[in-house]
Parts: C-alpha cells; sequence; structure tokens
C-alpha cells in the first residue's frame, strides 16, 4: 500500500511541476521493460505523448485486469499518438499492469496517417526509448513482449541519438570465415536444433497469451490511453432525480408552464340518432391544479 501512495504522491507532484507523469506500477516480473533510468514503459509512453501536448501528458492506471488502453481519439490522432513506438510502450504498460493489450489495427482506427517503427517528434531530455518499442507491430497486429525480451541488448534511443542501421562502407568486403571441422558442424547442428525447439516453445507460449490478451472483448474496460495532464477531469454530476407527487408538497405540483391550460382537444364519441350515425364533441379543460 506505502508504494502504491509513494508513487501516487509522485505522479501528483510531477503533474503540478508541468512534467509527463503516471500513477500506473508494473509488476516486479516486468522489470526488463524499464529503460536505463528506470522508468517503466507507461512514463516513457507519457513522455512521448508530451511532444504533441506541450509537454504535459498523463497516462492512467489500468482500473482492473479487465481494462485496456483505447487507441488516439480524432483530437489525439497526431504522429504522437498514431505512432506503433508510442502503441508499443502502452501495450508494455498495459501488459505490466495484467491488464489487456488492444490490437494495433483497434488502436489505430482513428488515424489517418499512422508511422510504423518511427517516432518523428524529437524525444524529450529526461527519459530514453528501450529499442523493442520499436518492433514491427503491423506483421501479428500487435505488441509481442516476448520479443521485446529478446531485445533488451540493443541501444535506446535518446533525445541525442536516434536508431540507426548500420550498413558496410562502400567498397569494404567481409572477412572470409575459417574452415570448420567436423565436430563443429555437429556442435553447431545440435545448437541450431535446441535453438529451434525453444522459438516454437515460445510462438506457442505467445500464441496462447495473444488469444487471452489480444482482442478486447465488449465486457472489458476502455481506459483512455492518456490525456493533458492539467484540467482534464471533469467531476461526474448525477442527474437530479425527479420528486414524486405529493399533494401535501406543492414543489411537486405540475407548472403551467409544463402542462398550461389547453382547450383544443377534441373528443369525439359517437351517437345514434336514429339510424344515422353523428358525432357528438366535447372540448376538456384542465386548469394546471391537482385534481380529484
Amino acid at each position: 500500500m506505502l508504494p502504491f501512495i509513494f508513487v501516487t504522491l509522485a505522479s501528483l507532484a510531477a503533474i503540478a511541476a508541468g512534467q509527463p507523469s503516471t500513477n500506473a506500477t508494473c509488476s516486479p516480473s516486468f522489470a526488463w521493460a524499464a529503460n536505463s533510468l528506470g522508468q517503466n514503459p507507461c512514463l516513457v509512453a507519457a513522455y512521448l505523448g508530451s511532444v504533441c501536448d506541450d509537454g504535459l501528458f498523463l497516462v492512467p492506471a489500468l482500473t482492473n485486469e479487465l481494462s485496456y488502453y483505447q487507441g488516439p481519439t480524432v483530437a489525439q490522432a497526431n504522429q504522437c499518438g498514431c505512432s506503433s513506438v508510442f502503441y508499443s510502450l502502452l501495450g508494455a504498460c498495459a501488459d505490466c499492469q495484467s491488464g489487456k493489450v488492444l490490437t494495433w489495427s483497434a488502436f489505430k482506427a482513428n488515424c489517418n496517417t499512422v508511422y510504423p517503427q518511427i517516432f518523428l517528434g524529437n524525444i524529450p531530455s529526461g527519459t530514453a526509448v528501450p529499442h523493442w518499442a520499436y518492433q514491427n507491430v503491423t506483421v501479428e497486429d500487435g505488441f509481442n513482449s516476448t520479443l521485446a525480451q529478446m531485445q533488451l541488448n540493443a541501444p535506446e534511443s535518446t533525445a541525442n541519438a536516434q536508431p540507426t542501421t548500420t550498413a558496410l562502407p562502400s567498397g569494404s568486403s567481409s572477412t572470409p570465415s575459417p574452415k570448420k571441422s567436423h565436430a563443429g558442424t555437429i556442435a553447431g547442428g545440435v545448437v541450431g536444433g535446441v535453438i529451434f525447439l525453444c522459438l516454437v516453445c515460445i510462438a506457442a507460449f505467445w500464441f496462447i497469451r495473444r488469444r487471452r490478451k489480444g482482442v478486447a472483448p465488449s465486457n472489458l474496460v476502455p481506459t483512455p490511453m492518456g490525456y493533458h495532464s492539467t484540467g482534464h477531469i471533469t467531476p461526474f454530476t448525477a442527474p437530479e432525480t425527479p420528486k414524486l407527487y405529493n399533494p401535501a408538497d406543492p414543489s411537486t405540483f405540475p407548472s403551467s408552464s409544463s402542462f398550461g391550460v389547453y382547450n383544443s382537444t377534441r373528443v369525439h364519441s359517437p351517437a345514434y340518432s336514429g339510424n344515422t350515425v353523428t358525432e357528438q364533441s366535447r372540448t376538456a379543460q384542465y386548469s394546471g391544479a391537482p385534481e380529484v
């Protein structure tokens, strides 16, 4: 309980200071998802969201295991909210809270333009984006935490260092590798077989986990992906329950503005006069006062 209180107080202090913030806490088993600064993926996502929101952004905590982060609204469908890097960080954020992970196709529903594997804005100082956040989510239509854990040794992206691809200089050639012995070939085959079996197990585990968490059924609880950290929340006011009619309470009497006096309704009832059917009309009047 005390760690949650400390995190909440720290989040409120960050909001007061006008900084990206979150009140979400991750399970200790997701320590791998924190960056080199010890920031969990929820806070890193708040930093990226703040690039398009005047430096202020709050990623709220999920309420329970049936919660998931919604995609950007029409107003939030910008280069920050529609980036797969931001989505991957939110996916890890939801996963580390034992929540559900929305699919990429559902997340980007309001985006006219999407930015896969890239974040166009300048990464704010004070954070570092893990390399696994740049994974290709379009292949499997979602964030893959198993794949993310295989990319922990790759360099992070900071305000001064963006992810780049390494290429050999023109005209250079690789050095031919020495010939391998038969023993090395056999050992390599054994290692390759073990690795293949491990990959099959990981793929099966991820497939089962994806079927359980990758789709948002209608009974799940949607949570905003984040919002401006000041002036966003409006207190909910329940509608006033109308009073029942009470002859002893004049405030429950029908008002004249609601009912008025009407005499335009004509009620027709058939009446027989000999062999001819005639209409007998009468005018209904109501003064607005309770009648007995």
